[in-house]
């Protein structure tokens, strides 16, 4: 039977009711449906990016607790330096200074240089260190600096390979009256 057959069997109101009742089914399922089957797919990728950040959580826990035992092993350090000011008739002396805190520790200061235009109105003067030793008395050598008291901050550090061995400068702040 084809759609023409159809259309003479069955009475015009019929036709019109059926007409009718697609529209309200197509519309309904415009309306309701489609909104739903679209909010579906999206709270079925989140579900899926959720369980992706709880696998990467799963793995990166061991790696967590690990870091947070060895942070409980760690002294602490206390204040870090500021706690007094450098009186300018020191400055010279800064050579020494920096050579006593370097020496026991196996490290040989090559330069102490304070930069005299660099003073602020904060009164903080930078000051460039440089320095020969092996890395391990260096980071011993930073950690005993964060106790000496005029220093305020450690701007930057770095290191080369030089003919007497590894090289080391920093340049740091230290509070001055």
């Amino acid at each position: 039977m084809t759609l023409a057959d159809i259309r003479h069997a069955l009475p015009a109101r019929t036709l019109v009711t059926l007409a009718v009742g697609a529209a309200v089914a197509l519309g309904f399922a415009a309306v309701f449906l489609l909104p739903e089957y679209r909010e579906v797919e999206s709270l079925t990728a989140q579900v899926a990016e959720m369980q992706s950040l709880l696998e990467q959580n799963r793995q990166i826990e061991p790696v967590a607790k690990a870091l947070a035992e060895a942070q409980a092993k760690v002294r602490p350090l206390g204040a870090v330096g500021g706690q007094s000011k450098l009186p300018l008739a020191e400055v010279e002396r800064l050579t020494a200074v920096f050579d006593s805190l370097a020496k026991p520790l196996g490290l040989r200061m090559t330069g102490v240089s304070p930069d005299a235009s660099s003073v602020t109105r904060e009164g903080l003067l930078a000051v460039r260190l440089a320095f020969l030793g092996p890395p391990d008395a260096v980071r011993q050598f930073m950690l005993s600096l964060g106790g000496f008291g005029p220093l305020v901050k450690v701007e930057s550090v770095t290191t080369m390979f030089g003919r007497e061995g590894r090289e080391y400068t920093m340049k740091c702040w230290l509070a001055v009256q």
